[in-house]
């Protein structure tokens, strides 16, 4: 873990150094992690000259997680990334993957030389144990997790061995209702407490950030459907989304506006790559929703008009039955979500920058919203974007970002008049 300090007039290497480790000596942890010193003239002491307004990184060593009793250093990776399985914290992964995910679950991938010396991995990573984990970036938790069936591979001269997972909740996407709770129909409940009665079989909390919205008057989830797929056509017919938070539960919450918290500029670092995708045959001119026809009710139709096809003159109509709703203010909210969901699967950019997009040092929140502009990628105007997905990988020395970017109003309804191309 390290902090970050700017300098004032008055600091040296050695004050810097007793305030935050508690060591004249340490300002030597200080240049090492700080290059940009390198080649500087040196005060009387020893240490490299800074100047008002330097930025300095200050490596703070991270406080062992609770429950800890040992950390086993199972490369000579960096000790960015670890999993606690167990009590002991696993450090040194010379590879990984975290995605981290705004309309989906985490999920994380660790890698290393596979050593059979290392009996603490060993018992750590028996498959189809689906032991309780915890994820960690550079000493702060990024969630709790199930350890999944490792994957090793055997080389002619080398062996590695990758570690994968999801948050606690995961579960949820893989399996069922127990028999014991079929049928599994729900009269008048909201979403919130259908999750809470369904994640209780599997030890699942549920949270929730704003309102659940309306109840649903009967549901039935069906013997075949995954607890999570079930639940998430409910949340689309409230305009709800659905991630994890940092104790792996389950976590509905409604999308908001926000404003862009960095930009990113075609040939300017830490720009990489950016590539455009288009789907054409999934975009359309009119979503029309309808309600169901019963004895006692005619059905209620609301269409969501796109723009951007109408004035083009291009008409390409789709039409779907909308389950339970009941009210045209309910049809109209759960067709505008399916037309900002269509937007999200047609109109997406795929960005790779250098290093890992860190925000005070920190982790960047899940949907961060970002400011781009890359002509050649079809981005002509400054446009904000939502990153659907936030990816982070190390590849021995390598370390990139990838965002999986949609228009804020794939989230929030509000669809943009001005396309980022025009």
């Amino acid at each position: 873990m390290s902090k970050v300090h700017k300098v004032v007039s008055g600091d040296t290497l050695g004050a810097i150094a007793i305030k935050y480790l508690g060591s004249f000596n340490k300002w030597h942890d200080i240049v090492l992690a700080n290059p940009q010193l390198t080649g500087r003239k040196t005060a009387i002491d020893g240490s490299p000259l800074i100047f008002p307004g330097d930025i300095l990184v200050i490596p703070v060593k991270e406080k062992m997680p609770a429950g800890v009793t040992t950390t086993v250093e199972i490369a000579d990776g960096e000790q960015d990334v670890a999993i606690v399985i167990g009590g002991k914290k696993f450090v040194g992964f010379t590879g990984y993957e975290l995605n981290l995910s705004f309309d989906s679950l985490d999920t994380f991938s660790f890698s290393a030389p596979y050593d059979n010396a290392l009996k603490d991995l060993q018992e750590a990573i028996e498959p189809f144990s689906f032991k309780s984990c915890e994820i960690y970036y550079q000493g702060a938790l990024v969630f709790n997790g199930r350890l999944l069936t490792p994957d090793p591979k055997l080389e002619d001269v080398s062996s590695e061995i990758t570690l994968q997972g999801y948050p606690l909740c995961g579960v949820l996407n893989d399996c069922n209702v127990p028999p014991a709770k079929y049928p599994a129909q729900y009269k008048g409940l909201t979403v919130k407490q259908i999750a809470d009665e369904l994640a209780q079989a599997y030890s699942v909390e549920v949270g929730i950030q704003g309102n659940a919205g309306a109840s649903f008057e009967k549901v039935t989830c069906e013997p075949s459907e995954s607890i999570l797929s079930f639940l998430t056509k409910l949340l689309k017919q409230r305009n709800l989304l659905f991630t994890n938070d940092e104790k792996g539960s389950l976590l509905f919450f409604t999308a908001k506006e926000q404003k862009a918290a960095m930009s990113f500029i075609e040939g300017e670092a830490p720009l990489l790559s950016i590539t455009p995708k288009f789907n054409a045959q999934g975009f359309y001119s009119h979503l029309t929703g309808f309600t169901k026809t019963d004895k006692e009710n005619d059905s209620l139709s609301y269409t969501f008009k796109n723009k951007y096809l109408i004035n083009k003159g291009v008409m390409r109509y789709k039409s779907m039955i909308i389950d339970d709703a009941k009210t045209q203010s309910d049809l109209e909210k759960a067709v505008n979500t399916q037309a900002g969901k269509m937007f999200a699967d047609c109109v997406s950019y795929e960005l790779t920058c250098e290093g890992h997009i860190l925000i005070d040092n920190r982790l960047c929140k899940k949907g961060l919203c970002v400011c781009v502009k890359a002509p050649k990628a079809m981005i002509r105007r400054e446009t904000n974007f939502i990153a659907r997905n936030i990816k982070m990988i190390r590849t021995g020395d390598q370390k990139t970002t990838q965002l999986s970017l949609v228009l804020p109003g794939s989230y929030t309804g509000k669809i943009p008049e001005v396309m980022p191309w025009e």
